[in-house]
């Protein structure tokens, strides 16, 4: 093992620590093949349309690490290019890397799609709170914007606040009363709050003006079994379930509704369809164990109530991780990180499996100097989740900071694995390389971070200082 006194290391002091192993392959990646007729294209005329047409190429085929390139290609033809920052984006949200996103786009995004994006990787970081900042000053920018209040009210109630939740929608619908898509998310704010009368007298409106819209369809018909109104509310579900099939909850609507019209072997057929197409609430396996119990099918049933009651705890565990977090955010944010990681430490606790929970709990107990808790917490999720990059890349960190390069090193490498857009991963397995007297190798991964961004400091930093590093080898 090579120690970190070094001359290399003495060469690259300028580079902190912090820039280059903080914070998220085990071989350089594959170079990236284009369909002949766009690298033909290219190669006589580069420029930035021809170069998102190969990102979407490189997307719809599944190779990231390629699309993110590609996307960066366009971008510096065109730097203030719109279209290929959202593309990339949207390629980084897809391939899990929301700590990328976060990073590239600007903090307080102009464009609408870009603040969805924004939005869209904290959300799925579980960061709710800045999602719900990015989203307040989207709307500020753009007060009428139908897609931003959507994704805002679709955030606050997935965070309970269904409150809130209703009264924005209800700012946009009579802000804009002729507006479908307006009146469509106060309709489902209305229902979600349980405002039944008023959602009832809005979704009949809405039905006479858009009379074959599924999603109105879907939301009467749920509204009218609610009331118990079953055969209005079969002959609304089954138009919604032909004009959009594949859309579980009017299938679920549409059993229960049958069951109450005594047609348990069509009830049995739509719930079980709910399931196959994703429906995952606990309360879809329990109106299923009640249709096979009327079918005699007694063994079946109990195992989906099994099931059911199974799901009733994961959900209540869920809303319990999810309080935990929030509170623990504002807790970092005001600084109380012994507090922050107290609280953590409970939204772990009511979910075991969650390994973005136990990654926040890890930089948490870094922030007390709770070093060996960070890195059992750490291991804990890569036990979890093998493949958790930002776990691996932090255990690295941690590892370089005692040390211990070549398991370091290890560690980056499974980072880049995971994630192979992942940048500072790619810098940290660089300075590991560098560390090791294994320049070429440094170089080639640095280089892989600079296609993939090619302004990142440390990365640039890192490949300025390495071709001096062959004198020290």
């Amino acid at each position: 093992m090579k120690s970190l006194t070094t001359p290399l290391t003495q060469l690259m002091r300028g580079l902190t620590l912090a820039a280059l192993v903080c914070a998220a392959p085990s071989a350089i990646a594959a170079p990236c093949t284009a369909p002949p007729e766009l690298e033909t294209q290219l190669q006589s005329q580069p420029n930035a349309g021809g170069y998102l047409r190969l990102a979407h190429w490189f997307d719809e085929n599944h190779q990231t690490n390629c699309a993110i390139e590609a996307f960066q290609s366009a971008l510096n033809i065109n730097p203030a290019s719109v279209a290929a920052l959202d593309g990339m984006a949207k390629v980084l949200i897809a391939a899990g890397d929301y700590e990328a996103v976060v990073r590239r786009l600007p903090a307080a995004p102009h464009d609408q799609n870009l603040i969805l994006d924004l939005a869209l990787a904290y959300r799925r970081a579980e960061m709710f709170d800045d999602a719900a900042r990015v989203l307040t000053q989207g709307l500020k920018l753009y007060p009428a914007s139908d897609s931003l209040t959507d994704a805002l009210v679709t955030l606050s109630i997935h965070v309970n606040h269904s409150e809130a939740a209703t009264a924005l929608a209800e700012k946009l619908a009579r802000q804009k009363p002729h507006d479908l898509e307006a009146q469509r998310i106060y309709l489902r704010a209305l229902v979600n709050a349980q405002r039944n009368d008023q959602a009832t007298a809005l979704g009949h409106r809405l039905l006479v003006l858009a009379p074959h819209d599924a999603d109105f369809l879907f939301l009467n018909g749920m509204l009218e079994r609610t009331a118990g109104s079953f055969s209005l509310a079969r002959k609304h579900l089954e138009e919604s379930v032909a004009l959009s099939p594949n859309f579980y909850n009017s299938r679920y609507n549409l059993g229960v509704v049958l069951a109450h019209l005594q047609d348990p072997a069509g009830a049995e057929e739509q719930l079980k369809k709910a399931l196959k197409l994703g429906a995952t609430e606990p309360e879809v396996h329990f109106e299923l164990s009640k249709v096979l119990n009327s079918l005699g099918e007694a063994e079946e049933a109990r195992e989906e109530l099994k099931v059911y009651k199974k799901g009733l705890q994961e959900e209540s565990d869920r809303a319990v991780a999810v309080l935990k977090s929030t509170q623990a955010e504002e807790a970092s944010k005001a600084g109380d990180e012994q507090k922050a990681a107290g609280l953590y430490r409970e939204a772990c606790a009511a979910q075991p499996g969650n390994v973005g929970l136990a990654y926040r709990l890890a930089l948490a107990l870094n922030a007390t100097g709770d070093i060996a808790g960070e890195r059992a917490t750490l291991e804990q999720a890569v036990q979890t989740d093998p493949e958790f990059s930002l776990a691996q890349y932090q255990l690295g960190a941690l590892e370089f900071r005692n040390g211990e390069v070549d398991v370091a090193e290890q560690q980056f490498r499974l980072a880049v694995k995971s994630t192979p857009s992942f940048v500072q991963a790619w810098v940290a397995l660089a300075a590991c390389l560098a560390v090791e007297y294994r320049v070429e190798e440094a170089q080639e991964a640095v280089a892989q971070a600079l296609r993939l961004e090619p302004n990142n400091a440390s990365a640039l930093s890192l490949s300025k200082k390495l071709p001096a590093a062959h004198q020290h080898q």
